[in-house]
């Protein structure tokens, strides 16, 4: 017995290997929490840090300052991370130059505090100025008309004004003390009553309140606003286009007060949408502000008619946690407004297709769909198709080769209770077939493909309930048997028909066996087994070859640390050997086959993108010729790019809808199959379907 310890060091690839093509996909890019050290998330912002013209996305979250740097095609790489010192937890943050030197400084809410720009990036040890309140958002302006930037933050006490120096430096804060100021609140700034200096306004008495500056860092008493809630969140923009500054207070619904041109302020009208933390920018680039909006694992437009009024809103889905806030910036510099969202541990960037419309994959609706599924040309045409479970049975969808349309509804098997069907031919007639575990079967259904996207029943195969079932010709006699990783096999007659079920091994482990993946492991001409099984504390990959005479025998057991999910195997390295891929916890593990049979831990953990993860998949998504990764977990897909050697990148993520599950790789909108171009095609839970187009070049 070998030992391998699952959850290690990320290993860093081959020396000197050339970094692979990055695809690009009809998506949002999520940068999670799924893969330490490379995840801002938090409360973010947009601003150009390491001097290159490009915007660049920083993240506050936990106590690090963390920066995603932009590739001016609104993707990023990851960037540096600082510790900005004094240990605490670093709230919101605001990009601005404090000194004068062109470079991009920090001003972060805890404290407040100051951390000055490197120009690359990262940040010097902040300075904090500390007064005794809870404080919020930070806001930076010239509030006492000198041209050097101050700072105003709200706190519960009111708020306070610290005036900058010119150095990066300011002075101790001045509170100018407000009532029911709502704790985190944020305060934005404008000149609303056209005397050319500051105003402030901020969530508090009877709905929000207003502060004239009057020019000297100083400001008259508030003005109380009726509003049908005192909000936490609030924008300023010319929302009617009269020239002066309006306002938006994230209440449920948005309420818009529209500017009288004097600072006096009068509601306009109620925009329906569900509002988190508020942002203002034209969406669609018709002139007219429109409202965005956090919630939780979407963000909200409301298209704003230029007159003070929003049609209703629309949605896209985003990484699905706990929303911080929303930023509306240019990302690629080519006049589009795009969208960056912040959660606790993750970004979500939605890109700008151009009037309004941010790409978040191709839905087709499959009601009570499940996030699993399998694909095969089931009616001739050439075209992929897909078939599904759902709360009626499995749906066939046939697909048309259409981009804007994959799919069209096809027939439905009526089944109570099904599982994750598979796909093969077990009737040698080339047609293929599908098998599907139901409730109401009491095993596996067989159901034979008649060419045309319909299926006749053939028989059920009476095994018990498993993770996984996988189809292959275990015998040799050209016939697909089957067998699933509850140590069951059944061997095919050739027309549709099974054997009785017997046991794959005699000694299986006490925990039983988890998921199985078949392949000739030894490269004796006949299929073998790879499996895990699931302990707590020592997992284990089972190798299980296939003795030729009608059975097979445990050869070898490789424990690891953690528990066991799932196994898949392809060649990952081009030497013509089965390699594995081996799911634990939020991680894969690769091993890497001699061709004999043995395996060696070639690298310990490529993780996945975020939360319930769920097994892996293997395939050329960049059109190199190498196998890369597909993770999937919840709202993301992770993909990490092969380097040819059995080592992998560190992941990046693809957005997909909410209980994704399983990731299947088709060429679905007409691209040469040579291009080794696929699309990926993602069930989800959410009830349907989304299919994100490869636009890979």
């Amino acid at each position: 017995m070998r030992t391998a310890v699952l959850l290690a060091i990320l290993c860093c690839g081959a020396v000197g290997a050339a970094t692979p093509k990055q695809p690009k996909f009809f998506a949002r890019r999520d940068y999670a929490s799924g893969q330490p050290g490379d995840s801002p998330g938090g409360f973010v912002s947009v601003a150009d840090v390491n001097g290159d013209g490009i915007p660049d996305v920083v993240g506050t979250y936990g106590f690090s300052i963390y920066t995603l740097l932009g590739n001016g095609d609104g993707t990023f790489r990851t960037g540096p991370i600082t510790e900005p010192g004094h240990n605490f937890v670093v709230g919101w943050n605001v990009p601005a130059d404090l000194n004068g030197d062109g470079i991009i400084d920090l001003v972060l809410s805890d404290g407040p505090a100051v951390c000055l720009g490197n120009g690359d990036g990262t940040f010097q040890q902040a300075v904090t100025y500390g007064v005794d309140d809870t404080l919020g958002y930070p806001l930076v302006g010239d509030f006492n008309g000198d041209g050097i930037p101050d700072i105003a933050i709200a706190g519960e006490k009111g708020i306070w004004l610290f005036i900058g120096t010119g150095s990066g430096t300011f002075n101790p804060g001045v509170l100018t003390a407000l009532t029911s100021v709502p704790e985190y609140a944020q305060v934005v700034a404008a000149d609303f009553n056209g005397d050319g200096n500051l105003d402030l306004a901020v969530g508090g008495g009877h709905g929000f309140l207003v502060l004239f500056g009057n020019g000297d860092g100083t400001f008259q008493a508030p003005v109380d606003h009726r509003a049908p809630s005192v909000p936490q969140f609030l924008a300023v923009g010319d929302i009617n286009q009269d020239g002066y500054p309006d306002l938006a207070l994230a209440t449920s619904p948005v309420t818009i007060f529209l500017n009288n041109g004097k600072g006096g302020f009068t509601i306009r009208a109620e925009a329906s949408i569900p509002c988190g933390h508020i942002a203002i920018g034209d969406i669609n680039r018709d002139n007219n502000p429109d409202l965005v909006c956090s919630g939780y694992g979407e963000v909200y437009v409301a298209f704003g008619s230029g007159k003070g009024t929003f049609a209703p809103y629309v949605s896209y889905p985003v990484e699905p946690d706990t929303p911080n806030n929303v930023v509306a910036a240019d990302l690629r510099n080519d006049g589009l407004t795009d969208i960056i969202t912040g959660v606790f541990g993750a970004v979500s960037v939605l890109l700008n297709a151009g009037n309004g419309k941010f790409p978040d994959g191709e839905w087709t609706s499959v009601p009570g769909s499940g996030n699993c599924g399998a694909a095969a040309d089931f009616n001739g045409d050439g075209k992929p198709d897909l078939v599904l479970p759902t709360s009626n049975g499995i749906v066939i969808l046939l697909g048309t080769g259409k981009a804007s349309a994959p799919y069209t509804t096809g027939t439905t098997i009526p089944l109570s209770g099904p599982g994750c069907p598979i796909t093969g031919d077990v009737n040698g007639d080339g047609i293929p077939d599908i098998l599907v575990g139901a409730d109401s079967l009491g095993g596996v259904g067989v159901y034979l493909g008649n060419g045309d996207g319909t299926f006749s029943p053939a028989s059920v195969i009476p095994v018990g309930p498993a993770n996984n079932f996988v189809l292959a010709d275990f015998n040799n006699d050209g016939k697909a048997d089957f067998a699933d990783s509850n140590n069951q096999m059944a061997l095919g007659n050739g027309d549709g028909t099974f054997r009785s079920p017997v046991a794959i091994i005699t000694n299986p482990p006490p925990e039983g066996l988890n998921w199985i993946a078949a392949g000739d492991l030894n490269n004796d001409g006949w299929t073998d087994i790879l499996a895990v099984d699931f302990q707590d504390v020592y997992g284990g990959l089972y190798v299980i070859l296939n003795n030729q005479q009608g059975g097979f025998t445990l050869t070898d057991t490789i424990t690891t640390s953690g528990a066991l999910y799932s196994v898949m195997v392809a060649d990952l390295n081009g030497d013509g050997n089965l390699d594995a891929v081996v799911q634990g916890g939020n991680d894969v593990a690769v091993y890497l086959g001699d061709g004999k049979g043995d395996f060696r831990l070639s690298q310990a953990s490529v993780y996945y993108p975020g939360p319930d993860p769920l097994p892996p998949q293997i395939g050329d998504v960049n059109g190199d010729g190498i196998p890369d990764l597909l993770l999937p977990a919840d709202g993301s897909i992770g993909i990490a790019l092969g380097n040819g050697d059995g080592t992998f990148q560190p992941q990046f993520a693809v957005g997909a809808g909410p209980g994704l599950g399983q990731v299947l790789m088709q060429n679905l909108h007409g691209q040469s199959p040579k291009a080794g171009l696929p699309d990926l095609v993602a069930p989800d839970t959410s009830g349907g379907v989304t299919v994100l187009l490869n636009l890979t070049k």
